[in-house]
């Protein structure tokens, strides 16, 4: 994995292969989400997770059980420069360094569908 053209083919993959894309086109979901990062960790929190595919898509973590410190985890995953690896058929896979915020630094995070919210 690597190239954005990858990532985008992945994060595709994921959305169709978990039928995540409701008539209207839009990607909006629950999920179990895991992040670990260079100095904490958070596993097997309830999300809404947001696909949005303008140019090579992104992914959004919006509401969480719990609140998130943006300066502590990485919320928002761009599929040009984030890779993304569908795994298993199962989640999808976002890993990466952040090279501006030292704690958060080299992180992943897995993001296991649930549910589709918008029919």
């Amino acid at each position: 994995m690597g190239s954005e053209t990858d990532n985008s083919h992945e994060l595709r993959d994921f959305v169709d292969t978990h039928h995540l894309r409701n008539s209207h086109s839009i990607i909006h979901f629950n999920a179990i989400v895991s992040i670990k990062t260079a100095k904490n960790k958070v596993a097997n929190i309830h999300s809404e997770v947001m696909v949005n595919f303008d140019e090579y898509g992104s992914v959004s973590l919006l509401r969480t059980e719990i609140e998130l410190d943006p300066y502590l985890y990485p919320t928002v995953f761009d599929a040009k420069w984030q890779p993304m690896e569908h795994v298993d058929g199962e989640y999808l896979l976002v890993s990466d360094t952040h090279r501006k915020n030292p704690d958060i630094g080299k992180y992943t995070v897995k993001i296991h569908p649930l549910k589709r919210l918008r029919d």
